[in-house]
């Protein structure tokens, strides 16, 4: 098989398309192009161009992966969770998710203590609501509560009611029962805002 002609596409100039013995068999980026020296004439097996169309479709995988990583950081199952949705090769998607966990792009630990100091330091918020989220995340038990165990939950009620609930008449019963609704809301372990509620 030749490849016959390298045209640039018409809705989208970084691209090319390829044409093998006068049929268009595929599009390809400039790059890929250039990176795999193809042109006009070049003998090319099917071999040949799985490989270089498995490397096209991996880079696109790659690219989409650092738009959605810039927005924010993500835990490995969020990411994979995203690119699935949008229609990627399940094992395509896979080999682009295994490069960035080994070269520490996606790193569940450091996302969920980062996930855990913002809802810690910014938007405090309780154990149970930390525990919950980044389990729907995917990331694993053992890295959650051990990120949970360096928590003080009692200090971060009794912040939280000093900062948000300070106007509140806590003998009045009606109002204990909003600030303890307003706490298990936020997440926290209703023994320990029962506890502090109490003091």
């Amino acid at each position: 098989m030749k490849i016959s002609k390298i045209e640039p596409q018409k809705k989208n100039r970084k691209r090319c398309s390829i044409f093998i013995d006068g049929e268009f068999r595929f599009g390809l980026p400039k790059e890929i192009v250039l990176q795999y020296g193809l042109y006009e004439g070049v003998e090319i097996t099917d071999r040949e161009i799985d490989e270089i169309v498995h490397h096209a479709d991996k880079a696109k995988i790659m690219e989409r992966a650092f738009k959605i990583l810039h927005y924010r950081e993500r835990s490995v199952e969020e990411l994979r969770d995203r690119l699935m949705r949008i229609g990627f090769d399940n094992s395509l998607a896979d080999e682009v998710i295994d490069e960035l966990i080994a070269d520490k792009t996606l790193d569940d630990k450091r996302f969920a203590r980062a996930f855990v100091n913002d809802y810690t330091n910014l938007k405090p918020k309780g154990n149970r609501f930390i525990l919950s989220e980044l389990t729907r995340r995917g990331v694993d038990r053992e890295i959650i509560t051990n990120l949970l165990d360096t928590r003080d939950e009692g200090e971060l009620i009794r912040n939280y009611i000093e900062k948000k609930a300070g106007n509140l008449d806590i003998k009045n019963p009606k109002e204990r029962q909003k600030l303890v609704r307003r706490l298990l809301t936020r997440g926290f372990t209703p023994s320990i805002v029962y506890e502090i509620i109490k003091e």
